[in-house]
């Protein structure tokens, strides 16, 4: 599986990184715009993520607006040939009710998880999504 672990935390990068390592190969951005660079490139080289975890609260661009000009991207690929989404994970210390709403229904999330995150909760949160048996 290729994994894109967007994150501005050193500390959250390091511990996501060490749980979803073993599960595939793992890139590390540390701001929106960079995780959206690498989610361009990852497709022009007919590599795509299959698994995105994107905090929504990091410079330059947030990742609620990644998240939208991800799928954005998705949707304009798949006029012309058919595209997998992307399951995009919000890993965040955000957890109002408003925050989880804009995300899964304006942003087209996946899933969400509220930091401090479990090794638990992100292997239960795989399994959900489909990435895992």
């Amino acid at each position: 599986m290729k994994i894109l672990i967007a994150d501005d935390d050193d500390h959250n990068r390091t511990v996501l990184l060490g749980m979803l390592a073993g599960y595939g190969e793992c890139d590390v951005v540390v701001t929106g715009k960079e995780a959206f660079e690498a989610f361009v490139m990852a497709h022009d080289d007919k590599q795509p993520y299959e698994l995105i975890c994107l905090d929504i609260m990091m410079p330059e661009m947030d990742g609620n607006e990644a998240l939208k000009r991800m799928r954005e991207f998705e949707e304009e690929l798949g006029r012309d040939v058919l595209v997998r989404e992307a399951k995009i994970v919000m890993t965040t210390a955000l957890n109002q009710q408003s925050d989880i709403v804009n995300a899964y229904y304006k942003g087209g999330c996946t899933a969400y998880l509220i930091k401090p995150i479990s090794k638990k909760a992100v292997v239960e949160t795989l399994k959900d999504i489909g990435l895992l048996n």
